[in-house]
């Protein structure tokens, strides 16, 4: 019987140029925008098929607490990342979190 292919991965490239999104969220969240979307990228990289159902109560406590943010400042990162097209803005307005830029970086991963 064969192994059934992984849905989630153990480590995402981590490039070391950043682009508008990570200078925009700094600007305004500091290092809590920093650390908010690498741990953001992390729980997503964990997550089968990569997306993050934050109308799961218990979902979004998790996210809150992992980031160690507020609720709000939480919400106010997820909708900037939604209106910056750094998570898809169509699935954020259902309270999904998902980044088909993300998931495409995932290729190399995928192919070993």
């Amino acid at each position: 019987m064969a192994r059934p292919n992984k849905q989630g991965v153990d480590y995402f490239p981590h490039f070391v140029n950043h682009g508008k999104t990570m200078f925009i969220l700094e600007e305004k969240f500091g290092n809590n925008g920093y650390a908010f979307w690498f741990k953001l990228l992390e729980l997503l990289g964990k997550e089968e098929n990569h997306f993050i159902d934050c109308n799961n109560s218990a979902t979004w406590e998790f996210l809150i607490a992992k980031t160690r943010l507020s609720g709000d400042i939480v919400s106010n990162i997820l909708d900037l990342l939604a209106k910056l097209d750094a998570i898809e803005p169509e699935l954020w307005k259902e309270k999904i979190i998902r980044s088909d830029n993300f998931i495409k970086n995932l290729d190399s991963v995928y192919k070993r």
